[in-house]
């Protein structure tokens, strides 16, 4: 297996959906706008709206419309700053996220706000683009990226587990958290070049 330097990892840390609870008051709006009942169980795919009335525009849309009100988006977890802060000692940590241009200052307030130690916030124009930042980990909760990780010869990925994606197979140099807690060991796992 591909052994990752000992020294400082370069490691991007995704927002929505690893830090932010957006799909959280993603839900809440889109019940009050479009009359749905939707939870965040409900949400088992990135493609689930195909099974719905919700346009992808309205998914959108929706979640750009969430970082409006960026105060009342809760973090994925209690302590995030403190969690995220546990992994700071492995490298270098960006913030990486395919944010619209619009929300960016709201996401930016959001991190800041959360006290979420990072060196740099980088927007990319979707989540496929992100592989091409050469960062040797990606802390994600993309089902599409992982695949894309899993072939790059330099990188790992860590996927935070969510709803959407469970149903992600096992893959080389693909490996699932369901909390910040488990995060340290698996970098301390990705630094030792063990999968």
């Amino acid at each position: 297996m591909t052994k990752v330097s000992p020294s400082k990892l370069k490691i991007a840390v995704d927002l929505d959906g690893v830090l932010a609870e957006s799909m959280l008051v993603w839900c809440e709006r889109a019940n009050k706008e479009l009359g749905t009942h939707l939870r965040m169980e409900d949400i088992d795919s990135w493609s689930w709206w195909k099974r719905t009335l919700v346009s992808k525009d309205d998914f959108y849309r929706i979640l750009d419309e969430s970082w409006d009100e960026w105060s009342a988006i809760p973090p994925t977890e209690p302590d995030i700053a403190a969690k995220v802060s546990r992994i700071e000692k492995f490298g270098d940590l960006d913030i990486v996220t395919g944010r619209s241009k619009r929300t960016v200052e709201a996401a930016r307030s959001w991190v800041d706000s959360q006290k979420i130690p990072y060196r740099r916030f980088v927007r990319v124009l979707g989540w496929r683009d992100k592989i091409f930042l050469n960062y040797n980990v990606y802390i994600d909760d993309a089902p599409d990226l992982m695949p894309l990780i899993s072939q790059n010869p330099t990188a790992w990925g860590i996927l935070y587990e969510r709803p959407w994606n469970r149903s992600v197979e096992k893959m080389p140099k693909v490996l699932k958290a369901k909390s910040w807690l488990q995060i340290p060991a698996l970098l301390r796992q990705i630094q030792s070049g063990k999968n």
